[in-house]
């Protein structure tokens, strides 16, 4: 028995364990929610056959790792300094979990929607041209945080079916943009976009962008892609 199962179960196998294949419902969030502004939090959390897993990592005045089975605080380890192994442990379960959110909707994005016309090829078009404008504004400023350590990644992924509506959505949301990339079931992908400036998130009524995307869905999947990639690049613990 290793020194951490005499008090439960050895935090590294417990990383090693968790694994988003086959969930229904992913989040992962980057300092969102905070009550206190000077903590810093990454959480993951995946939801399969009925079944929540969370690990939450925390910094204030020293890092510690808390993994919970739904409400339930299954261990708490406190990171040593300058510790790495477990700092790339929790990188590797967002990536994957980011990883296998983008994945799981690959087939979706490819299968052809029936009844597509010229006019929605020429809607789409303008349409990805906005999508492109803005996600580029949004990864430029991601990029200048690399930069700026007085600046404070604020942003949270959502994927899967929603538990409360069982709707299937890729929701992004960073800086100022709530981003809802809604999977129809007729195939088409619904895009609509909030800007929350000088609001709390979520505040925003009116959305600043919507469109239904019937013939071009990779492309628009592929621009929401990078940008979750840049996020999860600039989002890393160091």
């Amino acid at each position: 028995m290793s020194f951490f199962g005499m008090f439960g179960k050895d935090p590294k196998d417990i990383f090693l364990a968790f694994n988003p294949m086959g969930s229904q419902w992913r989040v992962v969030t980057w300092n969102f929610d905070l009550d206190n502004p000077s903590l810093r939090r990454w959480t993951v959390e995946v939801h399969a056959h009925g079944k929540m897993k969370v690990i939450h990592w925390e910094k204030l005045n020293h890092e510690e790792v808390k993994f919970f089975e739904g409400t339930k605080l299954e261990r708490k380890r406190r990171i040593p300094q300058g510790d790495e192994e477990f700092k790339a442990l929790m990188n590797l379960s967002i990536h994957s979990t980011l990883k296998y959110s983008i994945e799981f909707n690959h087939e979706f994005m490819v299968t052809p929607v029936p009844g597509a016309t010229t006019m929605d090829i020429q809607n789409e078009t303008r349409a990805l041209q906005w999508i492109q404008a803005t996600f580029g504004t949004l990864t430029r400023a991601l990029e200048s945080m690399n930069n700026r350590p007085d600046l404070i990644l604020t942003a949270a992924c959502f994927s899967g079916k929603v538990p409360e509506s069982g709707e299937d959505v890729l929701r992004v949301i960073a800086f100022n943009l709530d981003i809802f990339f809604y999977l129809r079931e007729d195939y088409s992908l619904q895009i609509v976009v909030f800007d929350d400036k000088n609001m709390g998130h979520g505040e925003s009524k009116t959305p600043s962008f919507q469109q239904i995307i019937k013939v071009t869905k990779p492309q628009f999947y592929d621009e929401i892609t990078k940008l979750l990639h840049k996020l999860a690049q600039v989002g890393e613990i160091s």
